[in-house]
């Protein structure tokens, strides 16, 4: 067999996993920022990712099948199915630059893709819509045309170099932090090939990769009605505040002080161990000193671009610190696959090298197959939709949903893309400057009292009820008086002593390891001291009313707030277990 069909059928079989575990459509946050920007053309959060947009754009609008939504998630798998074959053969084609085997060669190459393509964090972003899979794809793209740079003969080098050039431009206009890796690029090329008159065409061109793609947002900025425009595009100014994405400087290097650095240095082995196994980990660190001696040059590259982007992101202020980390998996995965090709040519007793590296294969085989019931669940959670969906179709006409950002963008893609209601206007709640971020909800809801108010947040305000509804809360002035119909309750008519309950809904399939709300709304019958709780009880029906048949429990203060006669709303979340999977639940109230 060929070379080259080793390779597609290598990144086919990682495209059908993922292409099976993707994202069934709507999603949160900033994927649901990515759909509505991919689907509508519009123009995403600093540094803008035009290059993303464009291509995501082009995928989605012209692949025949499948949801829009669906389609532009599943641009992740087939970029995250790219990836794991450059790493392949980057690996492969180092290897045998060096004069290893084939078998050796393709051995490392496999235990690299596998050790990569069953991270935690590199599956859950190979699923949805994100940026995090180009930069992926970007970066291991850098070293497999570093591979062919250095494996090329005289005449084929200068394509090579140009190759380099448009992946390096192209990559930094995605996303500048492929600098950081890039580091070790430069000293790969410094050491190596480092004649400035051969770059001078190639770096021109790297330039134009870098720029061409960035006319978009002057270009679709100064158009109408185009999602999330900032404006300010067409301007100097406005555009490379965009593109430099400097209202992010003050994150950077946040956490780079002695005493940040001794408390965030300590999360770096987890965050490797929730993608690799001990046993991977330590062979990666065995194959990189193992470099250090054999390939000093290429040792230290990949050296540099981990070190680098670790610590650019371990000192970064932001929550998604595994999900920034993974561009630095990449030199990590290469060094790991390098060295078991070493082992296999170089070991003095052939058999034990074969085994070792057959273990190795198979270890890291099993560690993503032990993923694929997980990530298979997740491909069926339409959560998001069930969430943010009965919220706008039960808003009345003009209605205001106030929401976080989680929410605001699958709501705007539910208006924008698949023409949910429109009429209804949803505001994103920005956190402001030296103001709390309840305060800031609070002004919000004063400013906007005289129409039907929904949030996606809830806070204790004395002069407002929070009830329930889908993803969300209607707001209503207190005191409440009576149970509103449209909150779709079901009614119950239940005297628990100093609270009557009027009505209850359970949300949430009976699923392993999956969460269920309980929802209640109850009415004060005298005065609520000393406070009353409630307790929420979830049974398997199978098993009722016997220890063993009890899933979950949950119990929640109510307050002594409440005026005799005032309606009032409860929500509840339990957990269910992951080793049972009932065929049904019976939820139970109680209060004391």
């Amino acid at each position: 067999m060929s070379r080259l069909p080793k390779t597609l059928w290598l990144g086919f079989g990682f495209a059908l996993l993922y292409a099976a575990t993707t994202a069934p459509g709507l999603l949160p946050a900033d994927s649901g920022e990515f759909q509505l920007i991919v689907a509508r053309w519009g123009i995403a959060h600093p540094p803008g990712y035009p290059l993303y947009t464009l291509i995501g754009g082009l995928w989605s609008h012209l692949f025949p099948w499948g949801d829009i939504l669906w389609r532009i998630n599943l641009l992740s798998a087939l970029l995250a199915a790219l990836t794991l074959t450059l790493i392949f053969d980057t690996v492969r084609t180092w290897a045998r630059t060096w004069g290893l085997s084939d078998g050796a060669a393709e051995s490392g190459g496999l235990a690299a893709a596998l050790a990569l393509g069953g991270a935690a964090t590199f599956w859950a972003q190979a699923t949805t819509a994100n940026i995090r899979m180009p930069t992926e794809a970007f970066t291991a793209a850098g070293f497999w045309a570093l591979a062919h740079l250095r494996a090329a003969d005289e005449d084929d080098r200068p394509a090579w170099r140009l190759g380099f050039a448009l992946i390096l431009g192209a990559g930094i206009g995605h996303h500048p932090s492929l600098l950081f890796t890039a580091s070790g690029w430069g000293v790969y090329l410094l050491w190596t090939d480092f004649k400035p008159r051969r770059w001078l065409i190639p770096l021109g061109a790297a330039a134009l990769a870098w720029l061409i793609p960035q006319l978009y947002l002057p270009l679709r900025g100064a158009m109408s009605a185009v999602p999330l425009n900032p404006g300010q595009l067409t301007t100097w100014s406005g555009f490379w505040d965009h593109v430099l994405a400097r209202g992010f400087g003050g994150d950077m290097f946040a956490f780079a002080s002695r005493a940040d650095l001794a408390q965030r240095l300590p999360l770096l082995p987890s965050l490797l161990r929730l993608q690799f196994p001990p046993a991977v980990l330590l062979a990666m660190g065995l194959s990189w000193g193992w470099l250090m001696l054999r390939h000093r040059r290429l040792g230290v590259a990949l050296g540099v671009s981990w070190l680098v982007h670790t610590y650019v992101t371990i000192t970064y202020r932001a929550p998604q610190t595994v999900e920034y980390l993974m561009p630095a998996y990449v030199p990590l995965t290469l060094a790991g696959g390098l060295g078991l090709a070493e082992l296999l040519t170089a070991a003095s007793r052939p058999r034990l090298a074969h085994g070792a590296a057959g273990g190795a294969i198979l270890l890291l085989g099993l560690h993503l197959l032990a993923q694929v019931d997980d990530f298979a669940q997740l491909a069926t959670d339409t959560d998001t939709r069930h969430r943010v969906a009965p919220l706008l179709t039960a808003a009345p006409p003009h209605a205001l949903i106030l929401a976080d950002w989680r929410w605001a963008t699958p709501l705007w893609v539910l208006q924008q893309v698949e023409h949910v209601r429109p009429d209804v206007r949803v505001e994103y709640v920005y956190p402001e400057k030296g103001v709390a971020y309840e305060e800031s909800w609070h002004r919000r809801a004063e400013r906007e009292q005289d129409q039907p108010l929904f949030t996606t947040h809830r806070y204790d305000w004395p002069e407002w009820t929070f009830a329930p509804l889908g993803g969300g809360y209607r707001l209503y002035r207190r005191p409440l008086q009576t149970l509103p119909p449209e909150l779709g309750f079901v009614p119950l008519e239940a005297d628990l002593g100093p609270l009557k309950l009027l009505g209850v809904q359970v949300h949430g399939a009976p699923r392993r390891g999956g969460v269920s709300e309980v929802w209640l709304a109850w009415q004060a019958s005298g005065k609520q001291t000393p406070a009353p709780s409630f307790t929420v009880r979830l049974w398997d029906e199978a098993a009722l009313w016997q220890p063993a048949g009890l899933l979950a429990q949950a119990d929640r203060a109510l307050g002594s707030d409440t005026v005799p006669g005032e309606v009032r709303f409860t929500v509840l979340t339990l957990q269910l277990p992951y080793d049972v999977a009932p065929a049904a639940i019976v939820p139970t109230v109680g209060c004391y």
